[in-house]
């Protein structure tokens, strides 16, 4: 017997979502906290959250205000293709590992990097070097 592959709800109705949640639309990615959304700057800055994410349409998020824009997770290995420079995000902000030391020193892990784009790069102020 084949089990039959279960389909992913999609909320339609304008809804309150809970804190702490994802929303992905037909328009993009938000992050919900108090009442409000934050768009995700991308599908690859979302991953690096791993937030619970729910289906919905736009108009299921007509009730929350758009707040501003979240980028990627403190924490977070991200690597620019149009350089090739690789950072640390830290207090949101893209800190140039410098020093290959790095990432035996802080425990960083060279295999979770993830490839961004310029765009998404400068979505995070500079700060200082590793």
């Amino acid at each position: 017997m084949l089990k039959k592959k279960q389909q992913s709800k999609i909320v339609i109705d304008p809804t309150i979502f809970p804190s702490g949640i994802a929303v992905k639309t037909e328009g993009g990615i938000y992050w919900i906290k108090d009442s409000k959304r934050f768009r995700l700057i991308s599908d690859r800055a979302a991953q690096s959250w791993m937030f619970t994410t729910v289906n919905a349409t736009e108009k299921a998020l007509s009730p929350m205000k758009l707040a501003g824009k979240l980028g990627f997770r403190d924490g977070t290995l991200i690597k620019n293709m149009a350089d090739g420079k690789m950072y640390l995000v830290s207090q949101n902000k893209r800190r140039d590992i410098v020093d290959p030391d790095s990432f035996d020193r802080y425990g960083l892990d060279r295999s979770t990097v993830i490839e961004v784009s310029e765009l998404e790069i400068n979505m995070h102020d500079l700060g200082e070097n590793l």
